[in-house]
Parts: structure tokens; C-alpha cells; sequence
């Protein structure tokens, strides 16, 4: 017998085929087919696998496809286990994390336990599965957002994206970091940090291909129409355009803390761009020098003040964790 599945408000605005590829585990070629042949129809009609669909349409879900089912439920409730990480902010859109440093946000290869398979858990028997809408490293702590409703999802994905980069505003993202040496002298002539970033292959990391001479945001500015996103290496490779403010918090026994703001949020910016300079992140294995690093050394970085433009899902836009 055929399902009839209810569209929630925080299952609307998605396409049909992606609505059932998070509902159901099934090969993409099976549920085009599915469509194809109207089997699946929206609110008793024929519709096609890109329909946007909303809140309180019928969706058909025929028999044979059932067998895929993972979830589905019309009310909205959670197993009473907590969640294991910090609860910054939340409502019925998105939810922010305090993600504690050693959690991966996805699986991978070397990942058992990650925020993506704790939400599916705890979440099992919700009609959305929230997810991550963005990653930082396993060994960075702070502000993970999650799209707790497609929308929230969406709205959060094209904000972290990143494909916009506005330097005529502060960042966005702010983060928190110790690194080695006395950054103080050189912070006063290098309250940005502005690179061409490439990931090299044989070495299994990222490197700084070309660094600018722009000492301050006002340089970048006038500077920025000539500045392209990405640049052709001699290989072939592309390098891409990193930018990041930097200020001093403090120092304390030739270690430095430091406030670092992002503008483009490119894979490992932050370390790769402060070991360049000569200050890497105190106990950062991968790209601090061997000698620097002591296996007493604690690795600390935080993602700690996150901007969020103004919009209908969050009434909240700035989220910080103070300590």
C-alpha cells in the first residue's frame, strides 16, 4: 500500500528528489525512475524530480520504495539522551554547537564518532534530520551551525559558503588561537595577513604559493578590483586568495594569544598563514616546525564570535562563547 507523507514546515522549500533521497536509502537512478514513471506524485498529480515542494502537499510514496525507509513521522519529537556538546543557541531552524576539540563534524576514513551521525541518532525520529552547514577542523573547538529545517539548512550552507568576500565590512567569523613567539612587533605592521593558498599534493597539506605586500585592510580595499580569486600557478594548480585580520590579546612566556578574523575561509587559512609568517600554532604537528613543537603543548583553536546576517529564521545574529 502506498504512503502518503505530509509535507512539514521544516521539510518545504526543498526539491522533491532531494526530499527523498534524505528520507529514503535508495540509488539516485531508482528514485528518478520512481518519478519517472509516477509512481511518486505530489498532492495525486505527475511532477518531476526538481519540484520545489511545500508545506502541506501530499507526497505519494509507493510500496516497493518503503523497503529504503529511514524515517518519517508527522510529530516532531527526540529521544530523551542529551545531546554530548554545549548548546549555544537554538530554535526551530538552526541549532548552534559548542563542538568540544577531537569531534569530527562528517565521518571519513579515520572518523567513528562525528556531529552528523550524533544529530541522526538523536534526531532518528523527526521528520528532518539536522545537519552541519558547515565544518571546521576536528581539532578546532567552538561555534558549529546546524540547519535544524531545510530552510535553516539552506540559509546557513550559502552563508558559509563563502563565494561572496565583502572587505568592506569586518569578518564575519572570528577565531581564537596561541601561537608561538612574541607576535607583537609584528602585528604593527601586519594587522592582515593576505596570500594566494594552494593545497600541495605530494606533501599532503596547504602551502602559500605568492604573499601580497598589503600591510592594512585600507591597502586591500583600494587594492581589491586588481585582486583576482584564484591565480594559475606555473604547474597548472590553482591557488586561491586567503585574507585574515589579526589582533593581539595578549603574551605570556613567548607564546602569543591572538584574535584572527576571516574573510575567505580557506582549508586550514589560519594555520597555514600564521606558520608562513614565521608563528605557528602552539602544538599545530602539521604545520609548525618539529623542533618548536614540545609534546606538552596544547593546540588551541577557537571558533569563538560568528555574524550571521539578519533573517526571518533567527532573531539572534551574533553568537559568541566568552570563555
Amino acid at each position: 500500500m502506498a504512503l502518503e507523507v505530509i509535507i512539514s514546515n521544516t521539510q518545504a522549500g526543498q526539491k522533491l528528489f532531494n526530499f527523498i533521497k534524505r528520507t529514503f536509502q535508495a540509488e539516485n537512478s531508482e528514485i528518478h525512475r520512481w518519478i519517472r514513471t509516477g509512481q511518486v506524485r505530489i498532492n495525486k498529480k505527475r511532477c518531476k524530480a526538481f519540484e520545489i515542494i511545500k508545506e502541506g502537499d501530499s507526497i505519494r510514496i509507493p510500496p516497493f520504495a518503503q523497503c529504503h525507509h529511514t524515517h518519517i513521522t508527522q510529530n516532531e519529537t527526540t529521544n530523551c539522551k542529551k545531546l554530548p556538546f554545549p548548546i549555544i543557541y537554538e530554535n526551530e531552524h538552526i541549532l548552534v554547537i559548542n563542538k568540544p576539540q577531537g569531534l569530527a563534524c562528517q565521518g571519513g576514513t579515520k572518523q567513528k564518532t562525528n556531529v552528523a551521525d550524533i544529530l541522526k541518532e538523536y534526531y532518528q525520529d523527526t521528520d528532518f534530520i539536522p545537519a552541519p552547514a558547515h565544518r571546521i577542523d576536528s581539532q578546532t573547538q567552538g561555534l558549529l551551525f546546524i540547519g535544524k529545517s531545510y530552510q535553516g539548512l539552506r540559509f546557513l550552507t550559502e552563508f558559509f559558503k563563502g563565494d561572496t568576500i565583502n572587505i568592506f565590512q569586518k569578518p564575519k567569523k572570528f577565531y581564537r588561537a596561541w601561537v608561538y613567539g612574541n607576535i607583537s612587533q609584528f602585528i604593527k605592521t601586519h594587522s592582515i595577513l593576505c596570500d594566494y593558498l594552494y593545497h600541495n599534493e605530494a606533501k599532503q597539506k596547504e602551502e602559500v604559493f605568492q604573499s601580497l605586500p598589503f600591510k592594512n585592510i585600507q591597502e586591500i580595499q583600494n587594492n581589491f578590483a586588481t585582486l583576482p580569486n584564484q591565480i594559475i600557478m606555473p604547474n597548472q594548480e590553482k591557488a586561491f586568495f586567503a585574507l585574515s585580520s589579526l589582533e593581539l590579546l595578549k603574551v605570556k612566556e613567548n607564546k602569543s594569544f591572538v584574535k584572527i578574523g576571516i574573510y575567505t575561509g580557506r582549508k586550514h587559512q589560519i594555520r597555514v598563514q600564521l606558520a608562513h609568517y614565521g608563528f605557528p600554532l602552539v602544538g599545530d604537528k602539521k604545520y609548525a616546525p618539529k623542533e618548536q613543537c614540545k609534546s606538552t603543548d596544547s593546540f588551541f583553536l577557537q571558533a569563538f564570535q560568528i555574524f550571521l546576517p539578519k533573517t526571518a529564521l533567527c532573531e539572534q545574529n551574533i553568537f559568541s562563547i566568552l570563555n
